[in-house]
């Protein structure tokens, strides 16, 4: 475990623990991520980094398009979102301070011939010390919500960011519909999301994480609306942000 734990929940490592024999399981308790990081997550990289210019236009639709490029996985628990990364071509780094999980996703990148992810059981706070402007991309996704100090946790993910690089992020609208839908709903009627999963004290705006961007010289803040259907199962990218929502942003040079 970490030692600088000042932005760790120790109940939400508690509770992620739990989730660690399970985490690979699309069907299982966080199938809402199974299904978020095609729908949501690839996408707003692909277009990003393209953006960026560090995806050739002709290598976007490729199976190796992010090939060479750096990138920071922050909270990358069981390896959801680096795996596919790595598999794409991404050099990745996964940093998450939930020991079950870290356990977990260098277990399961064995599955594949001479994939390499560097998994490392730490807080991204104690990470940035000795990588500052490493990477060309940082993710961010479905952190915000799950720890004592955004602002904090954001600061030493840029940190960790080239000039120049992007930083991606997902997390849930601090709204009434936020809790209606991602907590009332998703988790205590329908249970899609283990209940307990979310506290709606943790969700944060995306105005707030613009105000923190731009305070850590980020620029070109974009910010896109997603929506996940309960009856399709699945997710899709929408005008309204008032539930959950994806930004990217760029560090200045």
């Amino acid at each position: 475990m970490a030692a600088n734990k000042s932005s760790v929940i120790d109940s939400e490592v508690a509770m992620f623990s739990k989730f660690a024999a399970d985490w690979w399981n699309p069907n299982g308790m966080i199938h809402l991520l199974h299904t978020m990081i095609p729908a949501i997550r690839i996408p707003l990289m692909k277009n990003g980094l393209t953006n960026a210019g560090l995806v050739k236009p002709q290598n976007k639709d490729k199976p190796n398009m992010f090939e060479g490029i750096k990138v920071l996985d922050v909270g990358s628990g069981g390896g959801l979102m680096s795996e596919p990364l790595a598999l794409m071509g991404a050099q990745v780094t996964g940093v998450d301070p939930t020991e079950k999980l870290v356990e977990v996703a260098k277990e399961h990148v064995k599955i594949h011939e001479n994939l390499k992810i560097d998994y490392i059981c730490d807080t991204v706070e104690n990470h940035s010390i000795n990588n500052k402007e490493k990477y060309d991309a940082v993710t961010f996704f479905d952190v915000a919500e799950h720890v004592a100090d955004v602002r904090q946790v954001l600061k030493a993910s840029v940190e960790c960011l080239k000039p120049g690089g992007r930083i991606f992020i997902t997390t849930w609208n601090k709204t009434f519909m936020g809790w209606f839908y991602g907590i009332f709903l998703l988790e205590w009627v329908f249970g899609i999301v283990p209940r307990g999963a979310h506290d709606i004290k943790l969700f944060i705006s995306p105005e707030k994480i613009t105000e923190y961007l731009k305070e850590f010289n980020c620029k070109s803040i974009e910010v896109q609306g997603t929506w996940y259907s309960i009856w399709k199962r699945s997710w899709s990218f929408t005008s309204y942000t008032g539930v959950f929502y994806a930004m990217q942003a760029v560090k200045e040079k």
